[in-house]
């Protein structure tokens, strides 16, 4: 029987007042941020489709706490950051709606990530890599909270590494602001100062971030069991199944059913919320 966590204000706003009382067997107020439900209750039996379609945050009590886990690994576009760079850099074209499709289909699973990459890459040919500063220093905005994330887990001594699809550039400032250990991307193919629309080296798609999250792992001595993995898209699954604790940052709706925790509001205000819970468990 499985375990769940609830946001107090988030059951309010999902049950009537006047209707929790129908379930006080089932709903046992922990503090007061947290309440609890078990996965036989009526209430949950009663409630878990509608449960999910209304979008309400429910999360597994997975009974660990941070200093269970050794590895942090994130995705960077629209994880720990806000954006997607390559859509920033479609801008300076005027590509970036055709290009912004391209990359939700990807990250739904509905185009193959290679073809998709190569594809969006090349419509950025011609683009001056000058303009790059220009992105992260007008464009690029972190995550919130991201920071105090990144300084519990660090506090904690867990490795902590960016595996992305997306671009060196970009993943790097991204890796040197958080202070991470480990930063994993694509490479643009540069002559003149301009982008050719091509790739260089091996493209980082979802085996990719699989095997990679695997080799820090095996470097450190680290279990499966004591991995975290956070991403938003389709090409992080693989990199999900080689977790302990995998979390969909305000994920496609094909990752709900595949990771630990679905994050959809608060990101990661969320997170910590509930790893600070477990550490009083």
């Amino acid at each position: 029987m499985e375990n769940y966590l609830i946001y107090n204000e988030e059951l309010h706003r999902f049950v009537d007042e006047n209707k929790l009382s129908h379930f006080d067997i089932d709903i046992k107020k922990i503090d007061d941020k947290f309440s609890s439900f078990d996965s036989k209750s009526n209430f949950f039996i009663e409630n878990k489709k509608k449960l999910i379609s209304s979008k309400t945050q429910f999360f597994l009590n997975i009974n660990k706490n941070i200093k269970d886990f050794k590895l942090l690994v994130c995705d960077m576009d629209s994880t720990l950051i806000q954006n997607e760079c390559i859509d920033e850099i479609a801008e300076l074209l005027n590509l970036k709606n055709e290009i912004s499709e391209i990359t939700e289909l990807t990250m739904q699973g509905k185009l193959c990530f290679n073809e998709s990459i190569k594809k969006r890459v090349q419509l950025l040919k011609g683009v001056n890599i000058c303009s790059f500063e220009k992105i992260v220093n007008e464009k690029i905005k972190f995550q919130p909270h991201v920071n105090e994330w990144l300084n519990y887990a660090k506090s904690h001594n867990l490795v902590t590494v960016v595996v992305s699809g997306g671009f060196t550039y970009f993943v790097n400032y991204v890796k040197k602001s958080l202070s991470m250990d480990y930063a994993f991307s694509n490479t643009f193919e540069v002559l003149n100062n301009e982008l050719t629309g091509n790739l260089v080296g091996e493209i980082i798609n979802a085996d990719k971030k699989a095997e990679l999250t695997v080799k820090i792992a095996n470097q450190y001595g680290i279990k499966k069991n004591q991995i975290i993995a956070i991403g938003d898209g389709a090409n992080d699954i693989n990199m999900f199944k080689e977790s302990g604790l995998s979390i969909s940052m305000h994920g496609k709706p094909a990752l709900d059913d595949l990771v630990t925790w679905s994050v959809k509001k608060n990101y990661y205000k969320t997170i910590l919320d509930l790893f600070i819970f477990l550490e009083k468990e």
